[in-house]
C-alpha cells in the first residue's frame, strides 16, 4: 500500500521492489487452478465493491484490530 513502504529504519522489506504477486503452490494442478480463481475472485472484490460494503476488508480488518489488542466490539 502506497505511503507503508519500508521499515522504521528506512530499509524496505523483502519483496518490496517486486510487483504485486501470489505464489501458489498446491499436489494437484487442479488444485493450483481452484487457488488462482480464488485469487482472483478475491481481487475483483477488491476493486469493484465501494469499501464500506466490502464483507471481506471489514473482517481483515477485524481480525488486525483483534490482533493488535485494539478491537472494540
Amino acid at each position: 500500500k502506497e505511503g507503508k513502504v519500508g521499515r522504521k529504519d528506512g530499509q524496505m522489506l523483502p519483496g518490496e521492489d517486486e510487483p504485486l504477486h501470489a505464489l501458489v503452490t498446491a499436489n494437484t494442478m487442479e488444485n493450483v487452478k481452484k487457488a488462482v480463481e480464488q485469487i482472483r475472485n478475491i481481487l475483483k472484490q477488491g476493486i469493484e465493491t465501494p469499501e464500506d460494503q466490502n464483507d471481506l476488508r471489514k473482517m481483515q480488518l477485524r481480525e488486525l484490530a483483534r490482533l493488535n489488542g485494539t478491537l472494540r466490539e
